[in-house]
């Protein structure tokens, strides 16, 4: 018996030793733009680590190995194939403090059941995206890096730009609380919780913008409210975080750790852990049909500032797909 076939719904489950990830098949997942990569990729990469070294997040050369291995410094020279470096560094630099933040807070204080001490740092972090230029004290390694990230986003973005990544790393700190919740507790959200857990933690509310950025233009806020434009991000978003559930759930079942829409579904709806991922592969395709179609409606009103919106979320999605289709971060046993 293989340890998710002993789960129930709302207790954590119990362990054996088989956890039959080695099991699992991952469907193919394309996407019908073709992904590029920004041609500084090896700078954009040397160059984040090199930034995570300046400020003591790499710790040691075990570390350093497997970010290099993760290749976690290439994700927005796939996702952000052009613009101007400087500023596709800073979105590479935030795509990567934001995997060290997931990792070593979100979800190693929740799983060791400390969220005081993460609450304590999402506080830390929200004071700081609203003042990055008070005086420094006291900061973990990681938050200074973020004061670092956002002095420097204030110098190249707009204010609205500056109010929509604020907005967004809010958005994360609301689902990274209530994940830690959940996993302190020993409890899988409901599906309709995880859902909107993973829409929250994903950190591409302010990924997007961080594109815009890199490429010098500025969505309008009359446009972004748009509801066909907030559909389209809405979806973007989806496409994009059940992709990376889907492709790192053998990853998370060899942990014995549930944090994947398949595993989710697995033990709240009866089914197996593959259908699971057969069933979260399925919507990523209508997803992926719903954006193509919705994009083509939008590129149609002929408004240039659209355009460049639609492609840059087309760009990541491609990207993204392209970069875990290298990466070695979901690798099972890493």
């Amino acid at each position: 018996m293989t340890w998710w076939q002993g789960m129930q719904a709302g207790k954590a489950p119990t362990p054996v030793d088989d956890t039959g990830a080695d099991r699992l098949v991952v469907p193919r997942i394309s996407f019908p733009v073709p992904a590029r990569l920004h041609p500084a990729a090896d700078e954009l990469e040397e160059r984040t680590l090199a930034w995570l070294r300046d400020f003591d997040i790499i710790r040691s050369d075990a570390e350093e190995a497997y970010l290099r291995h993760s290749t976690l410094g290439r994700t927005y020279a796939w996702m952000i194939p052009e613009g101007e470096t400087e500023r596709v560094l800073v979105a590479t630099q935030f795509c990567i403090w934001a995997t060290v933040q997931d990792d070593r807070y979100t979800e190693e204080l929740g799983l060791a059941g400390r969220t005081t001490a993460l609450a304590s740092h999402l506080l830390a972090c929200e004071n700081i995206a609203e003042n990055p230029h008070a005086p420094v004290s006291g900061h973990r390694p990681v938050e200074r890096a973020y004061r670092d990230l956002f002095a420097r986003i204030e110098q190249i973005a707009t204010p609205q730009q500056v109010l929509r990544i604020r907005k967004g790393m809010l958005h994360y700190s609301v689902g990274a609380a209530a994940d830690a919740a959940y996993t302190a507790a020993g409890i899988v959200p409901p599906v309709a919780e995880y859902r909107r857990i993973r829409h929250l933690i994903a950190h591409l509310h302010h990924h997007f913008v961080l594109t815009e950025v890199a490429q010098g233009f500025e969505m309008p806020t009359a446009l972004l409210l748009d509801p066909q434009v907030r559909n389209l991000t809405d979806l973007a978003i989806q496409t994009i975080g059940l992709t990376n559930d889907v492709l790192g759930c053998p990853r998370d079942a060899q942990r014995r750790h549930v944090a994947n829409l398949p595993m989710v579904l697995a033990h709240h709806e009866g089914c197996s852990v593959q259908e699971g991922i057969d069933r979260t592969a399925a919507e990523v395709t209508r997803h992926t049909d719903d954006f193509v179609q919705l994009s083509t409606h939008l590129r149609q009103r002929g408004i240039p500032v659209i355009d460049q919106y639609v492609r840059g979320l087309e760009e990541q999605i491609a990207g993204h797909l392209a970069w875990l289709h290298e990466t070695g971060r979901y690798e099972i046993g890493l």
